[in-house]
């Protein structure tokens, strides 16, 4: 139940995750506000850490390992989205980025034991992404040609997330999800800022209510909670089905449109949504459902003969 709730949670605030992103764009370039945005996550998890007295990583190979992933999750992936966003709308990086689970799931099956791929998990995923493109398929603006790279930048972000989300999950599940974090964003921190140095303006950074809004929610809701309780849960559940995350965030984020903008919410949201669910409940209660024991005595016995 608790970690039903704890998803329920990431669910909603990456939902609004993109919205916001979008909306602190108007006010400072990319790369610098994913640095704020970082810098901000990683002063409180620092505040959590030292407060708790977290433990720290014990050798240099599992320091190796924390940071690997940190410039995949907080360099990579974000800087990706961050810059995409500049020239596509927040809807569709979001359905971009719904190719993580896919990602995830084909690196999981390589590299993760005992998550190994399965038809009824391949169907689930295939059902999931089919209901993003029935969400926002008729709803939104095509690119225009010259943007194509931007939707290929955008590609990068769930590809790194994946590659990082599998490295955490096969070589740190017994690290304290927050000291693990907290490295991470730092990582990133280096990198955002002096990349941002050199290839932006900080003149075009302007300082308003709106920005330091959106850098404050985006670091201390946005990155600081939802990473560390996404680690965190990464200790006990499938990183295929904690992936699944990302079909979510996209229904949540038009549900808040359509409540807090007067969005409408169109037949074709509804019938997205509930092909979401249908992907979602299809990977994780159908597909761990062992088979029937009629069904697999047959098995039992149609191989002896076979033999």
């Amino acid at each position: 139940m608790v970690n039903t709730l704890l998803i329920a949670s990431l669910c909603l605030i990456w939902g609004a995750t993109w919205v916001v992103i979008k909306i602190g764009l108007s006010d400072a370039p990319p790369f610098y506000s994913a640095g704020f945005r970082f810098a901000v996550a990683a002063l409180v998890l620092a505040v959590v850490v030292l407060l708790r007295r977290r433990a720290w990583p014990r050798d240099r190979r599992t320091l190796g390992w924390i940071l690997l992933p940190g410039v995949f999750m907080y360099f990579g992936s974000y800087a990706a989205v961050y810059y995409a966003e500049q020239y596509i709308n927040a809807a569709l990086a979001s359905i971009i980025f719904s190719s993580f689970p896919f990602f995830v799931a084909l690196g999981a099956h390589f590299y993760l034991p005992g998550e190994r791929l399965s038809a009824r998990k391949v169907a689930g995923l295939i059902i999931g992404f089919s209901g993003i493109v029935v969400i926002f398929g008729d709803g939104l603006t095509r690119p225009t040609p010259e943007l194509w790279w931007a939707m290929l930048i955008m590609l990068a972000s769930p590809i790194s997330s994946a590659i990082a989300s599998i490295m955490v999950k096969r070589h740190l599940t017994g690290e304290d999800p927050s000291t693990v974090n907290l490295l991470q964003m730092l990582v990133g921190v280096a990198i955002l800022f002096p990349f941002a140095m050199v290839t932006e303006q900080i003149d075009s950074l302007r300082w308003t209510p709106t920005f330091i809004g959106t850098v404050l929610f985006l670091g201390i809701l946005g990155s600081a909670y939802t990473f560390a309780t996404y680690y965190h849960l990464l200790k006990t559940i499938e990183a295929t089905r904690m992936s699944l995350i990302a079909f979510v965030t996209p229904v949540v984020a038009a549900i808040l449109g359509w409540l807090i903008l007067d969005e409408r919410l169109r037949l074709s949201a509804i019938i997205g949504a509930l092909l979401v669910f249908a992907g979602i409940y299809i990977v994780n209660v159908m597909a761990e459902k062992k088979p029937p024991a009629r069904l697999k005595r047959f098995h039992q016995t149609a191989t002896r003969q076979a033999a």
